[in-house]
């Protein structure tokens, strides 16, 4: 990015990057500003594009349970496409600490995934943890989020970045007429 910023003759001393990981595209002397989410909070695209020098580790993961075993080698938890954003595709996510299985295509409410062939895998009820690809739009899916240090809840905290701007217009009153 400083290459092309030079290259094209533009200002370097501002910068500003969002969803790529933007430490490794910052510059000596310049005002590095980045936007929240992908870099604050990690997912899976980031880890995977960063140097593992870098140190980034996740800061959200989304805890789900499995709610069914419903044939052999798919188990299916309880954290759909509303749960776990799905516009990074599919696999939606990685599960943590369970490479055995693989995330498939999810429904609204279910993330059916496939369980490697010798493997046994995570019994109906046992809680997973989801890495998701994209994080942002994952996070705007809820109202609060749980911080967890050493595996105890220490607080919850209003995702305070959730939701929409209101339209605009309710802030001018004006009414739209639908024609058919």
């Amino acid at each position: 990015m400083v290459r092309v910023c030079r290259k094209r003759s533009l200002p370097e001393r501002r910068r500003s990057r969002a969803r790529l990981p933007s430490k490794a595209f910052a510059a000596e002397g310049s005002i590095h500003r980045v936007s929240p989410g992908t870099v604050v909070y990690c997912d899976a695209t980031s880890l995977a594009q960063l140097p593992r020098e870098y140190g980034y580790l996740p800061a959200v993961l989304v805890l789900t349970r499995v709610v069914s075993r419903p044939r052999a080698g798919i188990v299916t938890c309880d954290a759909g496409h509303k749960a776990v954003s799905a516009d990074a595709g599919v696999p939606t996510c990685l599960v943590v600490g369970r490479p055995e299985l693989t995330p498939l295509s999810p429904s609204e409410e279910h993330l059916p995934m496939a369980l490697r062939e010798e493997a046994t895998g995570p019994h109906v009820g046992d809680a997973l943890h989801l890495l998701p690809r994209h994080v942002c739009p994952t996070v705007n899916n809820f109202d609060c989020a749980l911080l967890v240090r050493n595996g105890e809840v220490k607080s919850v905290e209003e995702v305070s970045a959730r939701g929409r701007e209101a339209p605009l217009l309710q802030a001018t009153d004006q009414t739209v007429h639908l024609t058919s």
